[in-house]
């Protein structure tokens, strides 16, 4: 078992995910119900970080046999109650002490991105083969994460005190350097990436996960980055969907585009194993 130091959540940040989760809206619950549509005739479901079984619970109603991974015992506090059947297994992705060839399905809701950015590339591949490893022939991992933005500027109106926030972001945001730039009154043109990250990271602003957050990015992805390593571990996408408007996250801080198009920020992979 691995110890809190060893793990990227201990009691602090866990804590503040627990309490994050209870304001989530309909859009942020929406990631629940594309799981749950890929799972039908499974028997045999594990999540690899779990957290506190959010998705178990959830996914325990369709299967018979649910497991629950995650690599921080404080993340995993509460999930006797979510989902009280689940088996509990402390360690990392890229060594799961887990059965081999044993589930239908394997999960990574919005983890597989930490692993590609704070730990190595062997770790982000030994992560994926290990998944592949304890999946039947023929099971299906289900891949949700962070959708890179892409290249590009687009020109959106915010109010003036959220620009302040904007402002206070880029301040301390340390993954790159983020700066938009005034174009006229509330109208600001900034980088696809950088609003992504600001629209989806303010809420870290202050908090016991700032430090974390902002020496991360919630531009992840690609599509085609997605294919090659699961393709490399040997699966093979068989569904792709993305979802999450970026408008809708716009539209909370009483913004709207100007000129450029919305996109979506994050996927959902559906994956594979392949002999």
């Amino acid at each position: 078992m691995n110890n809190k130091k060893d793990s990227l959540y201990g009691e602090s940040e866990a804590e503040f995910f627990r309490k994050r989760a209870k304001s989530w809206d309909k859009q942020d619950l929406r990631k629940f119900d594309l799981m749950s549509n890929h799972i039908g005739g499974c028997k045999r479901l594990v999540e690899i970080g779990c957290g506190w079984g959010q998705f178990l619970g959830l996914a325990s109603k369709q299967v018979d046999e649910v497991w629950g991974v995650d690599e921080s015992v404080e993340m995993t506090k509460g999930i006797e109650d979510n989902c009280p059947q689940a088996k509990l297994v402390i360690c990392k992705a890229d060594n799961l002490d887990l059965p081999s060839d044993h589930f239908d399905v394997a999960v990574t809701s919005q983890m597989l991105h930490e692993v590609k950015l704070f730990g190595t590339l062997d770790e982000l591949y030994k992560s994926l083969s290990e998944i592949r490893r304890v999946l039947a022939f023929g099971g299906k991992y289900l891949l949700l994460d962070h959708l890179d933005a892409g290249d590009g500027n687009v020109d959106v109106f915010l109010p003036p005190e959220k620009i302040d926030l904007l402002q206070e972001f880029e301040s301390k945001f340390e993954y790159y350097r983020a700066k938009h730039s005034v174009m006229a009154g509330d109208i600001i043109r900034i980088p696809k990436r950088t609003l992504q990250d600001f629209l989806t990271k303010d809420v870290f602003l202050n908090s016991a996960m700032e430090s974390m957050e902002m020496n991360e990015t919630h531009n992840v992805f690609t599509r085609k980055e997605t294919e090659e390593y699961l393709a490399a571990v040997g699966m093979e996408i068989e569904d792709w969907i993305e979802f999450m408007d970026i408008s809708h996250d716009l539209s909370k801080k009483d913004g709207g585009f100007i000129s450029g198009k919305p996109w979506m920020r994050k996927f959902l992979c559906v994956a594979v194993k392949k002999e």
